[in-house]
């Protein structure tokens, strides 16, 4: 199975957001990508928080309306990457990196070969941190431009599909290493 990581700001939703228009146009761009390499989405964003799996509620201004554009154009949408919280000490606690959260949906799910990352999102930039919060999956990512001085540059763009097809014909490196490690427990 090949599988989309999908962020929403800054690869559907961008600094000139300016309609639904814009939306959608990216959601076609994403239908594109999706019918081309037989892929399914997955949401990586910080919006998956308005999606209950438990219920199948969704809550929120835009993250419904993106849901029903992924209905329109045949995107199929299997789930979220989970949150995870790491405890520090007795007072103090952390999210998880969103690599961390790929990684962990990755070994709950084997049955994936291939995957692309499509997240603007490069902490490096932003935060001036020591490193990205998707380093571990930086062979995999997509990175749009959340904003351009020209904003048809913005956003998930169809010179984007090759890039997503160069990276799906890469194996999937924690399946991979979840094989080895269910064999090294079965001998």
């Amino acid at each position: 199975m090949n599988v989309i990581f999908l962020d929403f700001e800054g690869v559907l939703i961008t600094d000139h957001y300016e309609s639904d228009k814009d939306l959608e146009k990216r959601i076609q761009v994403l239908a594109d990508i999706c019918n081309e390499y037989d892929c399914k989405v997955v949401i990586e964003a910080s919006a998956k928080d308005a999606i209950d799996e438990s219920s199948k509620k969704v809550h929120g201004s835009w993250v419904p309306m993106i849901l029903e554009l992924f209905k329109k154009y045949g995107i199929e949408c299997i789930g979220r990457t989970p949150n995870v919280i790491r405890r520090i000490d007795d007072y103090s606690e952390v999210s998880m990196w969103k690599e961390d959260e790929i990684r962990l949906y990755l070994m709950r799910h084997p049955e994936i070969e291939h995957y692309c990352v499509i997240d603007d999102d490069d902490t490096i930039n932003t935060y001036h941190w020591e490193r990205s919060d998707l380093e571990k999956v930086r062979d995999h990512l997509v990175t749009p431009l959340y904003y351009s001085d020209n904003p048809e540059e913005e956003g998930l763009l169809f010179k984007h599909k090759k890039q997503v097809g160069e990276i799906l014909k890469k194996e999937n490196e924690v399946k991979t290493l979840v094989l080895k490690r269910g064999k090294n427990k079965i001998q």
